[in-house]
This record gives structure tokens, sequence and C-alpha cells, in this order.
């Protein structure tokens, strides 16, 4: 009789409600059909739903006072009546038109009242004023099945806490009776309230293994029986209502979560309980329920729920259950979640990073995540496929910090899968165009030279298989399509991750990876991996590592040439760029030759790495350009020192690689390799050394003459240094500087600025040559003084070309010093402006008097002294002017010195002039 009143609320068979009127079961069942249709068929909201939710909110308020009147005057039966009539409220007609949401409003207020009776019935049980058994069979005759169901729960839950010996046969009994409500919605609800009232009465670590798993077993069947019914939610509606009762079924959602949330919170569920009981019921009931949403969501709640630890040990059962999933679910966000738990583990603690990779967490992912990928590759976009590798990605970089074999594997999942993945459809958001390339446009100049595993990761051999792994042609991604930007991300994160150019260079696949980018995005990549280097320490010690390190910034070098109207810059690799492209002019100093001064932009073709207001577009496209070159050209800062003779083949190979890159691109490239060329010349001390650096430098002077000129003195001054047959090369280089100054340097400032350089190397260098060749040099630097384009500057070249006879390290020549001096006060005598012409008499003085104290006698003519008068009498015939101002206060700090000095004051007959 108990289960023909519990069935005759929903079914007429045996039952109190049984209805004649359908003739037969078969058409009971249609029409039982057709209602339950309507009843859970989702409806837009109405004017009138929200009118019917609260009607039956105020309902339940106005029997509140009756059931709190009844209870405290102890007339428990009483209580149990008003109760059914609110839980009636639940399974009233008019509730049939209500959303889910709604119907949860409505649910909360009836639990809220039943959660009390339940404490009075408590309370009064313990005073042993109720017999809670009693009751538990008294309300058994209430005659619809949905409220009496929740008062059996209550009472249920009342007598477990009163008699916890009768736990598992109540928990059962009630799980039973449960399952006479099919209606999804109300069944939801009402397993729901029947876990909420267990949950916080289920035995844990206090009881033995035995007890603890039948007492889980009835939390996981209530699981289940939830889980159906959230199911069949998605199926009791139109297809065009789909949607609309897939965002109900993500509100509901959490009821259905809530029992795998109550499993979780019981302190006696180990690992080994969790593995073979727990998990293998959850996978199945998951995997078997054949609905996306159903295993996206669950699964989501099962590696939320569970400590990291149990996944850990689980992880190969986790992944194993992906490969039966749906295709409709969102196979990245479960993967991304998965791995982002396990990222945050490991990256806790070194004892949680050891943990992670003595379950060989990588292990596992590689034999499972790439079957998984291959199976969804069909039904989802190739973006969320490398989305699910980047996750992967991030674990790898968390849990294996030193372990770039890892790293390297996941990018040759990677692509293996865009090349498996070539034909599968593209979104409209995603339609670029795809071009094809073949390896040996891509590797322009050949793979001589490389190792055996730099040659793999270009030919796309995977040395593990020994086959091909990737096609002889491979499809260019659309530049910034949404699979390249997520393959830019995946680099970014292994570029930060790992600073150590060393470390990058054990990527076996990266250029395999790379090849499916676009050509732009290539040359950003390899810009990229030579700008986010954190430090500049000598890390390459042999020719093959150089050659495997010139492969990965090929596409830089090989199309750096090229002007595309392209940022240099890719929108995900923003952070690695620093501020500041290059530093002002150097300083040719070898012994303190930074990493910065040699890649200055100087020459006739960037005289300026800032730009102004007026450049146009295609000068701020040219200078980013040169900015990945001057990367280029830092590679030498790269390079072991240990050995000179190791040394100087590198700058050979890198010299050769440079030129191969196109001339224009080598007055940005060569400098710094010049500038460590003539360093490993000073310390190595060989002739070759120069010759290398000679060769260099005469393919630098025509993008860069300014640089060229001064690394010929620089190389005159380490041959000097050097000795020997070296010195054959003091003469070569300055009469290299001569021609450059006279063939290419155009600027008359830069010529003076050349000029002066010039003599003050002669005169330094001088003693280390023959007296003929010193002589032929002084001569034509005298006379490239005197052929400077303004009278002006040929006046100062020629006050510095004294020094040319009159020094320590050649000897002194007091007849040629008197004719420079001469002159130089013929060519301030052409100047037309009176304060220009004071400023050349004053330099001539100060020259003149500099000469004299240092012993050259001869100079001490009245007519120089007579040079200060002639400016005085040039600036009173000014106006006062700024400039003329400048020009007095330069004459009266020549004559101060003069005049402090009585010997100079004879000399040049200074007191007569005053």
């Amino acid at each position: 009789w108990v289960w023909g009143n519990l069935i005759g609320g929903d079914y007429p068979f045996g039952g109190l409600a049984e209805d004649q009127s359908y003739g037969n079961e078969r058409n009971y069942l249609k029409a039982r059909a057709r209602e339950e249709r309507e009843i859970t068929t989702p409806k837009r909201m109405a004017p009138g739903e929200s009118l019917v939710k609260s009607d039956a909110i105020s309902r339940i308020r106005v029997k509140r006072p009756l059931l709190h009147r009844a209870l405290d005057s102890g007339k428990i039966d009483a209580g149990v009546k008003v109760s059914a009539e609110i839980a009636a409220e639940l399974n009233a007609p008019k509730l049939q038109v209500l959303s889910p949401k709604e119907y949860y409003e409505v649910y909360l207020a009836v639990s809220e009242e039943l959660q009390i009776f339940g404490s009075v019935i408590i309370a009064s049980a313990r005073a042993g004023r109720t017999s809670v058994v009693d009751l538990y069979e008294k309300v058994q005759y209430t005659e619809n099945v949905t409220p009496r169901l929740y008062l059996l729960i209550t009472i249920g839950s009342a007598l477990v806490t009163t008699k916890p010996i009768l736990i598992e046969e109540v928990m059962s009994d009630l799980l039973t009776m449960c399952s006479a409500v099919q209606n999804p919605i109300r069944g939801l609800f009402l397993r729901n309230y029947y876990a909420q009232c267990v949950k916080d009465k289920l035995p844990d670590g206090e009881r033995s293994r035995e007890q603890l798993e039948t007492t889980i077993g009835f939390v996981l069947e209530n699981f289940t029986a939830m889980n159906r019914l959230w199911v069949r939610l998605q199926y009791d509606c139109p297809p065009e209502m789909n949607k609309l009762r897939t965002k109900q079924r993500r509100e509901l959602s959490l009821l259905v979560g809530s029992s795998i949330m109550t499993i979780s919170k019981l302190r006696g569920v180990d690992l080994s309980l969790y593995k073979t009981f727990i998990l293998p019921q959850l996978l199945d009931q998951i995997v078997s329920c054949k609905e996306s949403l159903a295993q996206e969501y669950l699964m989501e709640c099962i590696i939320q729920v569970f400590p990291d630890e149990h996944h850990i040990g689980t992880l190969q059962e986790l992944l194993a259950a992906f490969s039966e999933f749906e295709k409709g679910v969102d196979l990245r966000l479960v993967i991304a979640a998965l791995t982002d738990r396990l990222s945050r583990f490991a990256s806790n603690s070194v004892e949680n990073c050891e943990a992670v990779r003595n379950a060989r967490t990588f292990d596992v992912f590689a034999t499972y995540l790439p079957e998984v990928v291959k199976k969804f590759a069909p039904f989802i976009q190739r973006t969320e496929l490398l989305r699910a590798y980047t996750s992967f990605l991030r674990l790898v970089l968390a849990a294996y910090p030193d372990g770039m074999e890892f790293v390297d594997q996941v990018l040759y999942f990677c692509v293996t899968t865009l090349q498996a993945t070539e034909g599968s459809s593209i979104t409209a958001g995603e339609q670029d165009k795809i071009t094809t390339i073949t390896s040996d446009e891509f590797f322009e100049g050949g793979d001589d030279g490389m190792d055996e595993n730099a040659r793999t990761s270009t030919t796309g051999k995977d040395p593990d298989s020994g086959g091909d792994a990737f096609n002889e042609t491979v499809q260019e991604l659309a530049e910034c399509s949404a699979e390249e930007n997520v393959l830019v991300q995946m680099i970014s994160m292994v570029f930060e991750a790992h600073k150590d150019i060393s470390d990058r260079l054990k990527l076996r696949h990266f250029m395999a990876f790379i090849r499916v980018l676009s050509s732009p995005t290539r040359r950003k990549v390899a810009a990229m991996l030579l700008e986010s280097i954190s430090e500049y320490k000598q890390c390459i010690q042999d020719e093959t590592t150089l050659e495997k390190l010139f492969v990965y910034v090929d596409p830089l070098i090989s199309d750096g040439s090229i002007r595309k109207k392209q940022p240099l810059v890719h929108p995900l690799l923003e952070k690695f760029v620093h501020n500041g492209a290059l530093e002002g002019e150097i300083t040719m100093t070898i012994s303190h030759a930074g990493t910065r001064e040699a890649q200055d932009m100087e020459g006739p073709s960037a005289q300026s790495s800032v730009l102004s207001f007026g450049q146009t577009q295609d000068k701020a496209e040219e200078l980013e350009m040169d900015a990945g070159q001057q990367q280029v050209g830092r590679i030498v800062h790269l390079l072991d020192s240990s050995s000179p003779e190791r040394l100087f083949v590198f700058h050979r190979m890198c010299f050769d690689r440079f030129r191969k890159a196109g001339e224009k691109n080598l007055r940005l490239t060569l400098p710094s390799l010049v500038f460590a060329s003539l360093r490993l010349a000073f310390t190595w001390m060989r002739p070759e050394a120069l010759e290398q650096a000679l060769e260099m430098m005469n393919c630098l002077e025509e993008f860069n003459p300014k640089k060229a000129l001064r690394f010929y003195l620089e190389m005159s001054k380490a041959a000097k240094s050097i000795g020997g047959s070296a010195r054959g090369y003091i003469l070569h280089c300055i009469e290299k500087a001569l021609l450059v100054l006279e063939t290419r340097i155009v600027n008359s400032r830069e010529q003076l600025r050349s000029l002066t350089l010039i003599t003050s190397t002669t005169t330094t260098v001088g003693g280390s040559v023959a007296a003929v060749d010193y002589e032929s040099l002084c001569q034509a630097v005298v006379k490239a003084g005197s052929q400077l384009l303004t009278r002006r500057d040929q006046c100062t070249a020629l006050c510095d070309a004294t020094e040319l006879f009159w020094n320590d390290e050649t000897g002194n020549d007091a007849l040629r010093v008197v004719e420079c001096l001469g002159m130089a006060i013929d060519s301030a005598n052409a100047v037309v402006s009176g304060f220009e012409r004071t400023f050349l008499y004053c330099d001539i003085f100060n020259r003149t008097t500099t000469l004299f104290e240092l012993g050259c006698s001869e100079v001490a003519k009245k007519e120089v002294g007579q040079l200060l008068g002639i400016s005085k009498n040039l600036l009173d015939e000014m106006g006062p002017t700024f400039k003329v101002h400048a020009a007095r206060k330069r004459l009266a700090r020549a004559e101060k010195y003069a005049l402090n000095n009585p010997e100079l004051c004879r000399t040049f007959a200074l007191i007569e002039e005053q």
C-alpha cells in the first residue's frame, strides 16, 4: 500500500490517483507524455509568470504563522498538515508556467519553512515528546506524492539525526522513493533537497571503509539520477527552444554539481578510495550520459572540487575519459581547467613541483592529449586545438622549469596538429589568405654546417620517430589570424620563462614551429628572440651552436632588407620590447667596448634615430626594421672569447652570414663585429686578426663611412700595439681614412671632426712608421685641412696640424709649425664675419702661446700678438649682439691668460698693444 500511495501521485496503476478516462495503458502513456512536455517546455517570461511566482510565495508566507503557532504549541500533527500544504505549492498546476529560475525561488521559500519544521521535530524528539519513527510512518499517508516526499525527507533527516544507526536504511528508503517523481524540474529540486538534508549527516573517516563506500554509494546514486533528469530537460522541448533550454540548464547546473562537492568534503575520501571507487563511477556516468553540456560541466566540477593530489594520481583516467566525450564539448575549456589547476599546484612549492614530475605528468599528457586532439579536430576550430596545447605548455613551464625538451615536444605537437588539420574549415572571422612556401625558399643559403638537431627542425623530421613529421611544403598562416596569435602567444610564454638564449637553442622543433607563421611574423619572432635576452653572456662555445642560432634568426637576416608596411613588434610580443633603440655616438676605446655603443645608426641614410614630426611613415618603418638588424649585430656579444683562435673563426662565420643578408644591412650589423674584431686584435696580437678586420671595414665603408673612418684609425692604433709586421697596416689605414674623408664624407662639420681624429691618430702612431712615410702623411693631412669647405674649418684644421710637427713621438720641426700657423692666419683673414674672425684669431693666439710654452720659440712673432688688437677693433665696429658679446668674452679670456704671464707679454708685445 505504501508503493500504491507513492506511485499514485504520478502513475494511475495501483494508486489513489488512478484515472479511468484514458481507456487503456497505452493511451494513458501518450497523454501523460504530452502533459510532461507541456510542463517541462520552457516558456518565455510572460506578464503573468511573475504574478504566479509572487502568489505562490505569498501563500507560503500566509501559512508560515500557522506552522509556527502549531509548532510552538507542540501540535506536531497540525504542523505536519500545514507543512504538507506548504510543500504542495511546489506541485501546484499554476507553477507549470514558471521557468527553472522562478521555480527555484519558490523552492527556497518552501525549503526554508521545512527546515524549521525539521529542527522543531529534532528538538521535540530529544525532549521525548515525539516519536520520529511513528511520525515518519504517518506522513507516508499524505495524498500527493510531491509534498509527501518533501515531508519524508525532512522527517527522515530528523530520524537520522536522533538515531544515526538508521542512516543507511533511511537513506536507501528515501532514495528509492524519490524515483517516484519523474518530472525533470520537480525531480531535480526534490533530489537537491534530499542531498542538502543528508549531506551534514553523512559519516566520514570515523567509520570503516565499507560503511563509507555504502554511504558514498547513496550520494552517487542520487547524483546519477539528478544527472539523468538534467539531461532529459534538453530533449523535452521543441527544437526551436534548444538555445533557451540550454541556458536554463546552465542555471540548474549547480544542483547537479552539489553532489560531487558533497563527496569531496568527506574526510575519509583518500586517494585510494577516490581512485578505485568514486572516480570510476563518476566518469562512467559522465561518459554514458552522452550529452556535451553535462560532460563539460561535470568534468569541470571534478577538476575543481577534488584536491590536486587526487588529480595527479588519477591523471591517466581523466585524460582517457576526455577521448570519449561528445563532439560538442569545449575541449579547450576542460583541458585548461585541469592544466591550470596543476600549474598553480606546481608553482606553490618545490615539493609540489617534484610531486608533479614524479607522477610522470608530461608522459601521460603526451600519450593522451594528441589522441584527444586528433579525435576532436574535425569538429572544432584549429584555434581551440592550439589553445589546448597552450594550456599544456603553461603546465610544462611551471612543472619543468629546466625541461626544454618537454617544451620542444609541445611545439612539435602543435605543428603536427596544424599539418594534420590543414584542410579543415575556418570560420568566417578567420578567412584569411593562405599562401604556400617551400623549405628552400624559407632557408636561404641551405643548411650547411648545421648540427643534426637543427637540421631535424628545419626539415621537419622527428628524430624520435625517424619519419617525416611534416610535408615538404607547409601552409603559411595569414598574418594576425586567430591561429597565428595563439602560436605567437606560446612563443612569448617560452621567451618569458627562459631568458637565456642557450636554453632557447635547445628547441629542435623551433624552426618547424615558426615555419607555419606568416613571413612578417616570423621576422618579428626572430627579432624578439634576440630582443628578449635578459643578459648578454658568452654562451656560444662552438661553431655548431652559432650556426643553429643563425638558423633561428634566419627570417630576420634573410628578409631584413625587405621594407614592408608592417610594424616590427607583434601585439602579443610588445612586452618584450625594450624602450629606446640606440645610444649616441660611440667612444672608440676598445678596452671599454659595450654592447650598445657599436650599434648606433650613422651614415648617409640614417642621420638620426629620433623621428621628427614631419617624417614619413616609410621612414618610421625603415627605422623599425633597422632595429631588428641591430639585434642581429649584437650576436657577436654572445660569442665565447676564452679562446682567441675560436673567436677568430666565430667572427669569420658572422661576417659571411651578415654579407648574405644584403649589403644595405651591413651598416647596422657590421659595426659591432668590427669593434669585436679590433678588440680581439688588441688581445690576440696576430696580424690575421687585423687582416680580417680590414676586410670588414672595406665592406662597411660604402654604407657607413663615418664608422669606417673611425675604425681605420682604431686599427692603426691596434697595429702599433701589435708591432712587427702588423705596423705595415698603420700607413694603409690612415691613407684609407683620408680617402674616405675626401670621397665619402660631404658634411662640413663631419669633415672637420674626422680630420681632427686623423690628425690626432697620425700624431700618436707617427713614431711607428718610417720618416718618409710620416712626412707624406703630414703633407696629406695639411693638404686636406687647407681644402675644407669653409675658411673657418680650414683655419681650425691647420691649427690642429701643428701637432704633427711638434710632439715627442716624431720630433719637432719649427719651420713647418710656423708655416701651418701662417696658413691658418691667411684663412682667418679671408673670413668675412667679424665675430667669427675674432674667434679664429683667439684660437690661433691660444695655439701659438701653447707651442711657445712647449719650447717652439720660432712662433714668437709680434704679428701674432697683434691679432688680439685687431679682434678688439673688429668688435668695436659691430653692434651689441649676442654673438658679439660671446666673442668679447672669448677675447677677454685670451687676454687675461696672456697678461698673467709676463714672458708672453714681452714676447708678443702685448703691453704695447694695450
